[in-house]
């Protein structure tokens, strides 16, 4: 090897040596340097260098090879014992896993400022990450104060809940037991036709031109077939029929509501019909699919969603729908296919892709979770804004999309692929436990998002509206998670300041949007979406950590505008509560927001607003226990039962009376009922939910910044 120009010059040619190490790998020395810098011309020990043949000098490199290696092992990673330490000296971002070990030795409890909503404990376990709407509770300051005092004030909170309890016990609900169901048995579930035809209409005007995965002349043409002969008509056509009743049973305007236990009869209608494809189609044979089978597959994973229906495993049934369409290839560009396949099948393709696409990303971003990493491998074209008239199984090549101004069945998923990599990409980033965003980050990320408001399309005809709205709705949940994240680690009042606006405009922006549909008699996107959730925690989360003195300008803004929109969520959320006879958990998080906000601004009237907090929650149980319809709701009923239920009963039962005061004294104490999924006490009184501690950020934060979200 030959020696280099310094060694040449001062004539010490056979003293030249190459070091191969990298200076990173090395521990620095009193300099702040390497210890070796690639390149040394004298030895570095005592041991006398070799000046002999090339030999001599390849045993001197080995031995100090070998003296360099076990002085590494001596001072390295491996001889550090605490995990924090570590992490810190391999300098990678420390995870709430990182103190675990460290934990375990000291016998301390972890700090989890990551997952404050892992709940629970050994496997009976839920988790919701930091994009989960409820994932706020963890930073109003002392709301869990005030919901625990609440249950502690005023008994009637366990009282309904033990009532409610006891009314599930006695109470067989549709699609309680899954059994298998024959194609006759299906088919004698449809209801009359004057009632599907409302109904087919509803979901059509309110969910069809948003996930529109169905070819609309196809569909008409085999549903005029299907009432003159049913016993003849396809099961999957009926299947499909019976998902798309079932995702619109909630949005009908029936008075008054009657409920079977905490469940209003539209929605077990829905559960049953859902179950009862469920069923079939798990007899179905998978290999000779057809677009029908992709087309049940999302719609049960759908109307699940908007019924209500085991709304927890949402998140893991969208992805195992993504994954089932990946499986066939739905991902890829359907010209590469080399069979002969029809334009209409191809366009098909692209529409149920984009439509699972959307799905699962947005059960992600409410779950809180990281959504598949399918863009790696997807390259299958957003679907095209054109006609369904333009398009039949004869039709040879696609026809050309119309402009993007004009609107049709299905422009939303075509508007919605301009900004799916940029919702897809933010929602890792958000859920991403070892990243964090600075400030220029959040603001180019608003920017990019405004823009993508800015261009959706102003259109016009039937459920043009829902879609427009479901678009922006979309886009401004990730500008109120953004805000609510950067607001807590901002460093300048300007940042504060420019959040602050952020969320506040969002919140309203979004509850707006909201009542504009539901003054116009829709009702889709109210039950579709948690924003409202979002919108309300959001604006109380940001009134309960400004001062007021000293932000006097923004603090007027927030009081402004914070009451009206929190009494608007709780409308829309008691509004849900009555069409699902569910999701009070929801509501009650809102109401204590909001009784917790008015308190915060009259202390003295602090015990009022929780009692006013305690009856909107409380008076939706009350309505469901007084109108019991006494129709069962069994699996597989006979078609005129579950058609005639509603109709039954001219007016409401009479009320249940309440347990008197020796019962409920003898009542299992609260806290020690059974965990009912997240209808347990720490859900209600939001205990654990902020783990999170801000003296705990020091010895976490060093030598890098963590987000305490």
């Amino acid at each position: 090897m030959p020696a280099c120009g310094r060694c040449t010059k001062a004539g010490q040619v056979s003293d030249c040596l190459y070091i191969d190490e990298t200076t990173d790998s090395l521990p620095d020395g009193p300099t702040g340097r390497g210890s070796f810098e690639g390149h040394i011309s004298r030895p570095i020990q005592q041991t006398a260098a070799p000046v002999g043949d090339t030999l001599s000098r390849l045993e001197y490199q080995d031995r100090r090879i070998k003296q360099l290696e076990a002085a590494l092992a001596n001072t390295g990673h491996t001889q550090i014992t605490d995990a924090v330490q570590r992490m810190k000296v391999s300098k990678l971002p420390l995870t709430p896993e990182s103190g675990m070990a460290a934990t375990e030795q000291t016998g301390g409890t972890a700090t989890d400022r990551e997952t404050m909503l892992l709940r629970g404990k050994s496997f009976k376990t839920q988790f919701h990450g930091s994009t989960h709407p409820g994932s706020l509770i963890a930073h109003i300051p002392d709301l869990n104060t005030f919901t625990k005092e609440a249950f502690e004030r005023f008994p009637a909170l366990a009282r309904i809940r033990h009532d409610m309890r006891t009314l599930e016990e006695r109470t067989e609900y549709a699609g309680s037991k899954s059994q298998p169901i024959t194609e006759a048995a299906l088919k004698a579930l449809l209801p009359q036709k004057v009632e599907a035809d409302e109904l087919v209409h509803l979901y059509l005007n309110s969910y069809g031109s948003i996930y529109h995965v169905l070819h609309l002349p196809t569909f008409w043409k085999q549903y005029h077939n299907l009432w003159p002969d049913i016993a003849s008509a396809s099961g999957h056509f009926v299947a499909t029929l019976l998902l798309m009743i079932a995702s619109a049973q909630c949005l009908v305007s029936t008075q008054p509501w009657l409920y079977t236990a905490n469940s209003s009869l539209p929605r077990e209608k829905a559960i049953t019909y859902i179950q009862a494809c469920d069923d079939w189609l798990q007899t179905q044979s998978q290999k000779h699919v057809t677009s029908a089978d992709f087309q049940i597959r999302f719609l049960l994973v759908f109307a699940r969603q908007v019924s209500a229906r085991k709304v927890k495993r949402t998140w893991t049934e969208a992805g195992t729908l993504l994954r089932f369409c990946m499986a066939a290839g739905l991902h890829r560009n359907p010209d590469l296919l080399r069979k002969k396949t029809s334009a209409l099948d191809k366009n098909l393709r692209r529409r149920i892709w984009a439509a699972v696409v959307e799905l699962e990303l947005q059960a992600s971003f409410d779950r809180g979770m990281m959504a598949a990493p399918w863009p790696m491998q997807a390259d299958t074209p957003p679907a095209s804004n054109i006609h369904d008239e333009d398009l039949d199984q004869n039709t040879e090549q696609v026809p050309p999309p119309v402009r993007g101004d004009e609107f049709t069945r299905s422009s939303y998923l075509w508007a919605a692929s301009e900004s799916t990599m940029l919702r897809h990409g933010l929602n890792t980033t958000l859920n991403n436990i070892r990243q964090t965003l600075g400030f220029d980050d959040v603001k180019r990320f608003t920017e990019e998002i405004d823009a993508q408001i800015q261009a959706i399309p102003k259109w016009t005809g039937t459920g043009a509206d829902v879609d427009a709205a479901f678009l922006s709705l979309n886009l401004r949940q990730y500008v109120m998670v953004l805000h609510d994240r950067q607001l807590r680690q901002s460093e300048t009042a300007a940042e504060r300041s420019f959040s602050r606006v952020m969320i506040i405009d969002s919140a309203t922006r979004t509850i707006d949007t909201h009542r504009a549909l539901i003054e116009k008699g829709s009702y889709a996107l109210e039950l579709l979406c948690q924003d409202q959730l979002r919108a309300a925690l959001s604006i109380c989360h940001l009134s309960a950590t400004v001062d007021i003195r000293a932000d006097s300008a923004i603090g007027q803004i927030i009081e402004h505008h914070a009451g009206r929109i929190m009494d608007e969520a709780v409308q829309m959320l008691t509004d849900k509560v009555g069409r699902f006879g569910r999701e009070q958990r929801q509501l009650w998080i809102v109401v204590a927001a909001y009784g917790f906000w008015k308190a915060k601004n009259d202390p003295s009237k602090r015990a009022v607003y929780m009692q006013e907090a305690v009856e909107k929650v409380t008076r939706p149980y009350y309505k469901i226990m007084a109108c019991q319809d006494d129709v069962p709701a069994v699996m597989g009923a006979p078609l005129e039962k579950v058609a005639s239920r509603g109709e039954s009963s001219k007016s409401a039962p009479e009320p249940t009376p309440p347990l008197p005061l020796s019962k409920a004294q003898e009542m299992t104490p609260f806290e020690d009922l059974p965990i009912l999924d997240l209808d347990e006490i720490e859900a209600w009184t939001l205990e654990n939910w902020n783990q999170f501690n801000a003296s705990d950020l020091p010895s976490f934060s060093e030598p890098y910044q963590m987000n305490p979200t």
